[in-house]
């Protein structure tokens, strides 16, 4: 694993500061990780180099540079996540299709589905139908 001058270094700091995520500044610079780069960045390795120092907590605990579609676990996209949550019927107070349709139209599980309309998982996204299956009590 080759390891990083200190002028990259300032640049990885730099673009962090500037909001890119590691995963992001990773594809800029293919030839390092992404642990590289964040270890780097947070001054756990390289703490004497120049640059802002990344604080641990600038994520309020989340791994955003694998959220949504950057997971690697990701079995659908943004526009498909979307599209799964833009279909509650809100005078009927329940979701037009259910989960094992979106499954199989998606080729991804009906638990996936599940999870995606409780807001467990693409939290990110922060959609008003998110939790409306928990609220309304079915799916």
């Amino acid at each position: 694993m080759a390891k990083p001058t200190g002028a990259i270094v300032i640049i990885w700091r730099d673009l962090a500061q500037e909001g890119y995520t590691y995963a992001e500044i990773a594809r800029k610079f293919p030839e390092f990780t992404v642990n590289q780069i964040r270890h780097y960045c947070l001054g756990n390795t390289g703490a004497k180099l120049p640059g802002p120092i990344q604080k641990s907590g600038r994520w309020r605990g989340r791994n955003v540079w694998l959220q949504g579609e950057k997971s690697p676990h990701a079995g659908i996209t943004k526009e498909h996540a979307l599209r799964v949550l833009e279909d509650w019927d809100s005078d009927r107070g329940r979701w037009k299709h259910s989960a094992a349709y979106w499954a199989q139209e998606l080729e991804v599980s009906p638990s996936a589905i599940q999870q995606l309309r409780r807001g467990d998982t693409w939290k990110h996204l922060d959609h008003p139908n998110q939790r409306s299956n928990r609220e309304a009590g079915s799916d």
